[in-house]
């Protein structure tokens, strides 16, 4: 092998042993560690195995096979129908409140690990330049922490919906924008905070689509959506289905416990009423219209400022993540492809840098936390993973509530400076961003 052919393919050999090595660690974590949406999703599994398309009259979890009572199901049927299929191949597992099954917890969270790399082989496909330059922006996402705790030891399967949203704008910059809005489609039927994305993915396409096409574009999306739900539908479930669809899964109330609130306001507000006796509840139902109108004029200034699809759809999810009253952990692994994929594409120094922090800040989260608890919840537990963690400064311990809510407030801020930033300084772009 000569040595110039030998420096083409040293990247891509690279790139392959990211891949091994991201696939690794978390196929070591997923049998290790569970909380309690691991229990509960096994649960779901068999009442959809056992109710069959009447699943969502007891999405409610109100039968006694939940381990946790209440913890309803608030999500579109992909999900759903990923945790029948996993079921098969473990037919009798089994789960409590205390325990979950190892073979359950492999079979769970395998599909998560499978779209962490899947968005780890788009990036590679979609970042520009070189074989070097994909490899390094790819590889931050494949050893970056919050994906591998997300998918091996959370087990949140938020990942799945990033996936389908990556590939979705990948294919719309590349001008395929009939299967970008199937994919797209496919993404918010997995977890419906996609839309926010979405929604300015699909305002960004009207400007350079023919109504026609864009009309047709909207009945592929429409279609996934109708024939994803009809089957459910069939059996009258119209108002359970929309109920877990469409209703927000908590009442903006105070967010507890504060070590897992990353929204900013709902932290924020939270914290002011523990720490001085304020009564700020009142406040917090006033995100809900300040987010509608703050993705309304997202949505506006990404048609007018001719923002590209990346940056319309992170601009989307930064506007979310901002003003939503309650903001899970899970759901910033949704907007970290398409900032690793902005930090790629762009010209701007200063909105390369940007996207990276907001990209690379919800890993300093993990260091904050409490990641050992995973390992030592449910039995079977690993407590001799702790002091193997406690090596690289995860520890067992949670930090007073400030520094939460801290946390949750610089996040804040840094994604509303991004999407200002979006549309009034990063605006001119180069006629072929990908390659």
């Amino acid at each position: 092998m000569t040595l110039s052919r030998w420096k083409n393919t040293l990247p891509f050999g690279l790139f392959a042993m990211s891949m091994i090595i991201a696939a690794l660690i978390r196929l070591w974590a997923a049998p290790l560690s569970a909380g309690p949406d691991v229990a509960q999703f096994w649960a779901f599994a068999k009442v959809f195995q056992h109710h069959g398309l009447d699943f969502y009259q007891y999405a409610d979890a109100s039968l006694d096979i939940f381990p946790f009572y209440g913890w309803a199901f608030v999500y579109p049927p992909i999900w759903l129908l990923i945790l029948g299929l996993t079921l098969l191949f473990v037919p009798s597992s089994s789960a409590t409140s205390a325990m979950v099954d190892t073979g359950w917890r492999i079979a769970m969270k395998t599909p998560i690990i499978a779209a962490d790399l899947a968005i780890g082989c788009l990036l590679y496909w979609a970042v520009p330049g070189s074989r070097w330059r994909k490899l390094l922006f790819s590889s931050i996402w494949l050893l970056h922490p919050t994906a591998l705790y997300e998918s091996a030891v959370f087990g949140q399967f938020d990942a799945i919906a990033a996936a389908l949203l990556l590939a979705s704008v990948v294919m719309l910059t590349r001008g395929a924008d009939r299967w970008a809005f199937l994919l797209a489609a496919l993404a918010m039927m997995t977890k419906q905070h996609t839309f926010m994305s979405i929604a300015m993915m699909a305002i960004i396409s009207a400007r350079y689509l023919s109504k026609r096409r864009l009309l047709t574009n909207s009945l592929i999306a429409g279609g996934v959506v109708v024939l994803l739900s009809i089957p459910f539908l069939f059996t009258g479930n119209f108002h359970a289905y929309a109920q877990s669809l469409f209703l927000p899964g908590a009442a903006p109330v105070y967010q507890y416990p504060l070590c897992f609130a990353l929204s900013g306001s709902g932290a924020l507000l939270t914290y002011l009423h523990n720490a001085f006796g304020w009564e700020t509840g009142a406040l917090l139902p006033f995100t809900v219209p300040v987010l509608v109108i703050a993705l309304a004029i997202t949505a506006v200034l990404s048609y007018r400022t001719e923002a590209t699809p990346v940056q319309g759809a992170l601009a989307g999810f930064l506007v979310f993540v901002s003003f939503s009253y309650r903001v899970n952990y899970q759901y910033l692994v949704v907007y970290i492809p398409l900032a690793i994929l902005l930090a790629s594409q762009t010209r701007y120094l200063s909105e390369r840098i940007s996207a990276l922090v907001l990209a690379v800040l919800p890993a300093a989260w993990l260091w904050l936390g409490n990641v050992p608890w995973w390992f030592n919840y449910l039995e079977p537990t690993s407590p001799w993973v702790t002091p193997m963690l406690a090596q690289i400064g995860l520890l067992r311990r949670y930090l007073p509530d400030l520094v939460y809510v801290s946390f949750a407030v610089i996040l804040m801020c840094l994604s509303l400076t991004h999407v200002v930033f979006t549309f009034v300084r990063w605006r001119q772009r180069v006629a072929n961003e990908t390659n």
